[in-house]
């Protein structure tokens, strides 16, 4: 009566590890989600891990503006922003840290409240 078949497990194709397999050559590219405060939808900004939460920040505001997206940003110096991880967390992520750190690829930008400009 219905029932499933299962094989031994075999050693015939064995996956390789990520961590122990040396010629592991990590993307050069990912794709990365950044949602503007107030904006309709998300931004796809193409990034190297190694660039930095600033470097998105820059980016995501570029395309932002070309796109011509609306609302309109009130500044567009990205120094006035800061990026999360989602609306709902109040800490910020750090302006050095490294894309490949981050353990996500889904961000929301917001301004900084008015007194942390400085």
């Amino acid at each position: 009566m219905g029932g499933s078949v299962s094989t031994p497990p075999t050693n015939k194709f064995p996956l390789p590890n990520i961590e122990s397999c040396s010629n592991y050559v990590r993307p050069s590219k990912v794709l990365v989600n950044v949602t503007v405060d107030n904006s309709l939808g998300a931004i796809q900004v193409l990034m190297s891990p190694e660039d930095t939460v600033a470097d998105l920040v820059r980016a995501a505001l570029l395309i932002y503006h070309k796109e011509k997206r609306r609302p309109l940003l009130k500044d567009t110096d990205p120094k006035c922003y800061d990026l999360h991880y989602s609306p709902y967390t109040l800490q910020s992520l750090k302006q050095n840290e490294k894309l490949k750190d981050l353990g996500s690829r889904n961000f929301f930008i917001c301004l900084k409240p008015p007194s942390s400009i400085l």
